[in-house]
């Protein structure tokens, strides 16, 4: 279940669709809302071991200051429009690390994150940021994108091999279903290289969806020249309003020679995309 909602704003206008995101699914499911603002550092500014700026008089850090008072400014005003409780939290630091040590510190159930994808240096930016976390966290990474005007999520993806009758923390696939009232389709996607005759990968579905004695789903079988084309040709043939794909979360060169379906996923899905660690793989 999800008790807990971490989600990361720059104040864009992004960043409220995101927000909204979050709202509808604490209304639906009581969950716990968690804003996170990070005030990013030049490289010569240092912190105190309390995570604040450093006094020191050869520094001006005038400027980091005043962004994270005008932070806290636009969390008050978003705590005061919202039906919904948000605790807010605004820190100073580089983004990835310090989102990931607060994530690690909060331990939320979901977190949720905007980015624009790959198409302008900006946007390769703020992609590699939710890549980074989706790839290091230990908990499901929900990632919204501003090029995807629907703001309703009536039909969700589960894609997966299906290869075992459980996928591990997949419930919070279940989750969302439940506060978005959604249809939820179960994908298996073929590939030259891994392949399985229709009757044998929904079969694998139907155990999956009996163990969770999930009712009214609908098994679909695609086929692609690779996992990530076929998700993103059967969302959009299929129209899906939300893809959900396991991470093996590989890190280092594992990652570089081995590939990363949901993180080529999160650079180039133009749907909303939720990722959730299988197992951690070095």
């Amino acid at each position: 279940m999800i008790n807990k909602i971490l989600f990361t704003t720059d104040f864009s206008d992004l960043s409220e669709k995101t927000l909204s995101v979050s709202q509808t699914i604490a209304r639906k499911l009581g969950a716990e809302i968690f804003a996170l603002h990070i005030v990013s550092l030049p490289s010569h500014i240092l912190l105190t071991e309390e995570g604040e700026l450093l006094d020191d008089c050869e520094m001006d850090n005038s400027e980091p200051f005043l962004n994270k008072i005008k932070a806290e400014e636009h969390f008050e005003k978003m705590q005061q429009n919202s039906d919904v409780k948000i605790n807010t939290k605004v820190l100073y630091g580089h983004f990835n690390e310090t989102a990931l040590n607060y994530a690690n510190q909060l331990n939320p159930d979901l977190i949720i994150m905007g980015s624009h994808g790959i198409h302008s240096v900006k946007e390769r930016i703020s992609g590699s940021h939710t890549e980074y976390l989706a790839m290091h966290v230990k908990m499901p990474v929900l990632n919204i994108k501003e090029i995807n005007q629907n703001d309703e999520i009536k039909r969700i993806v589960l894609a997966s091999a299906f290869h075992d009758d459980d996928i591990p923390n997949c419930n919070i696939v279940l989750g969302l279903r439940e506060a978005f009232e959604a249809q939820l389709c179960l994908l298996r996607v073929n590939t030259k290289n891994n392949f399985l005759s229709d009757t044998e990968a929904i079969e694998h579905m139907q155990t999956f969806a009996k163990l969770h004695g999930l009712m009214d789903v609908e098994y679909h079988v695609f086929n692609a020249h690779s996992v990530e084309e076929g998700v993103i040709e059967f969302a959009a043939k299929e129209q899906i309003d939300l893809l959900a794909i396991g991470s093996n979360q590989r890190t280092g060169f594992n990652k570089f020679l081995q590939g990363c379906i949901s993180a080529d996923l999160v650079n180039h899905a133009n749907k909303p995309l939720l990722t959730f660690p299988l197992k951690l793989k070095k």
